[in-house]
């Protein structure tokens, strides 16, 4: 009786990986067959794209560090029981690790560019972990023992896949296997390696009618959620930028943080001036915003404009230093092969020294003038910037007086019906008793009334106070940040560039002292 391939596999002693053997594997593509094992045994890591471990016997994935370009790797069988020590294998398209005994995908979440993965003939009970998987275009699953078939709705979410192999899974004995299947995961071109016709995806999109309804109208919400989402967070890092953070919600978190403000709601008709207030508020705050971004669009064309003047001042400094360079390049090489041609007439180096003298004050010269110049660039756009900001404080100064404006008067208000409330409510016959508790609480005690409107009061004043301090102190310390990181830029620079010019000039005062050494070793 013969005995199987796996038996075979199974019997033969567990293999590692080691450097020979990579060597051994690593696949030449093109070229002539005859010079593959030369170019296999020098091959650079970095420069091998395909390796074939087939057959094997590898018991763990290891030792493949250095493969960072892998783009294919096959590990077929072997006697590897976990996926793991892969992750730097970024640029991995296709990995084949069928024929093998993992019970568990894991271990390829860095494997973003994976188009096609083989987990054929293992011992896989989930599909999972392929999150990051966004390119799959290829998997095989078959012959696992993926039991549970609503697990197939996992690869819904890869928008690529087009073929698909799940034959010899313990769900595939289920009466609506394929149409489960057709109908869940979109656009498939194979499964189980027959092609899929029109006709099929119909019948089964049919046959799980209610339920691709209810998953669709799910998916577009879900689509429509996350578009939200990302419009909020766009908008949210707008706010942010422009210094804006907080003052959409101030309203809604001036409440929300209010302990007496859940008490006074529950009084009919205590807090309905509110509404007045929001309205007021969104149109001054609406107005606000506007100005504040616009301020902020000012900012920004500032600091780009400023930006390219500094471009434009170092690209034609640069330039000019160039020329210089170059003028001196070309007498140093001149000169060399004039001493070369003539080895005894070293006098000639004395030429290119004393340019090379000159130059590096010329450069020098360029470079104070550059520093001149950025010093000026620095402090004008310092004082647009700073301009701007402070005109940011005093928008900022006359919105949060709004909003003042808006809790005082609502406060006067609140409190002046709180006491006719009060009173109305303590006479005899009065309804009080149809109150919740705690409005009944309150408007029984006069004292702790007063104290309570007063507390609310003063915690909506903290809010409000809170907020413009804080905008108004980030806004003039972005500006004297960009101011420092400006200055410290420029100053930098400067340091740089004279470090290169003095490097260059004694770089190359040492070439000519060698040039003579070796013309006077050459005469002895």
């Amino acid at each position: 009786m013969p005995v199987s391939l796996e038996r075979l596999i199974a019997e033969v002693e567990p293999n590692v990986i080691t450097e020979g053997l990579t060597r051994d594997c690593i696949q030449i593509l093109g070229g002539d067959p005859d010079h593959a094992s030369d170019k296999k045994s020098s091959i650079a890591w970095r420069d091998v794209e395909c390796v074939a471990y087939s057959f094997k016997s590898i018991a763990m994935i290891d030792n493949l560090n250095g493969l960072d370009n892998l783009t294919k790797l096959q590990l077929d069988n072997n006697q590897i029981t976990r996926i793991e020590n892969i992750g730097h294998l970024v640029n991995l398209c296709w990995l084949d690790l069928s024929f093998n005994k993992i019970n568990r995908i894991e271990g390829l979440e860095k494997l973003v560019n994976l188009v096609d993965l083989s987990l054929f003939n293992n011992q896989i009970e989930v599909i999972e972990n392929l999150e990051n998987q966004t390119n799959l275009n290829v998997l095989s699953l078959g012959n696992n023992q993926l039991k549970k078939l609503d697990n197939v709705m996992y690869l819904r979410q890869f928008r690529n896949l087009r073929l698909v192999n799940l034959a010899g899974n313990p769900f595939c004995k289920e009466h609506d296997y394929r149409s489960y299947v057709l109908s869940h995961i979109k656009d498939l071109t194979y499964l189980d390696y027959r092609r899929v016709a029109a006709n099929d995806v119909n019948s089964a999109m049919e046959q799980h009618q209610d339920e691709m309804i209810d998953l669709q109208e799910r998916e577009e919400q879900a689509v429509l959620d996350e578009k939200l989402a990302g419009e909020k967070a766009v908008h949210n890092a707008l706010m942010l930028e422009a210094n804006l953070d907080g003052v959409e919600s101030l309203l809604e978190d001036m409440t929300k943080d209010d302990p007496d403000w859940a008490r006074f709601v529950q009084v009919p008709g205590l807090t309905d001036g509110w509404n007045d207030v929001k309205e007021k508020f969104l149109v001054a705050t609406d107005d606000f915003k506007t100005t504040i971004l616009e301020q902020h669009g000012k900012k920004k064309a500032e600091h780009e404009e400023w930006l390219a003047v500094i471009k434009t001042l170092l690209g034609e400094r640069d330039q000019q230093a160039k020329v210089l360079i170059l003028e001196y390049e070309k007498i140093k090489k001149k000169v060399g092969r004039a001493i070369q041609e003539n080895p005894g007439d070293v006098f000639l180096l004395d030429h290119p020294k004393i340019r090379l003298i000159a130059l590096k004050d010329e450069l020098l010269d360029i470079e104070m003038e550059v520093v001149e110049s950025l010093q000026e660039l620095v402090a004008e756009f310092d004082r647009n910037y700073s301009e701007i900001a402070e005109a940011n404080k005093a928008n900022y100064s006359a919105y949060f007086g709004q909003v003042r404006d808006f809790q005082n008067n609502f406060f006067a208000a609140l409190s002046q019906q709180a006491l006719a409330m009060f009173e109305k409510y303590n006479q005899e016959n009065s309804d009080i008793e149809s109150l919740p508790e705690e409005a009944r609480l309150l408007l029984q005690d006069k004292e702790q009334l007063v104290n309570a409107l007063q507390a609310s009061h003063d915690l909506h004043t903290v809010k409000i106070d809170t907020l413009e301090d804080r905008l108004a102190t980030t806004e003039m310390r972005r500006a004297n940040e960009l101011a420092h990181k400006n200055a410290m830029w420029a100053a930098k620079r400067n340091r740089d560039r004279v470090s290169e010019i003095v490097n260059y000039v004694e770089r190359n005062m040492i070439e000519l002292e060698e040039m003579a050494d070796m013309e006077e070793m050459g005469d002895a």
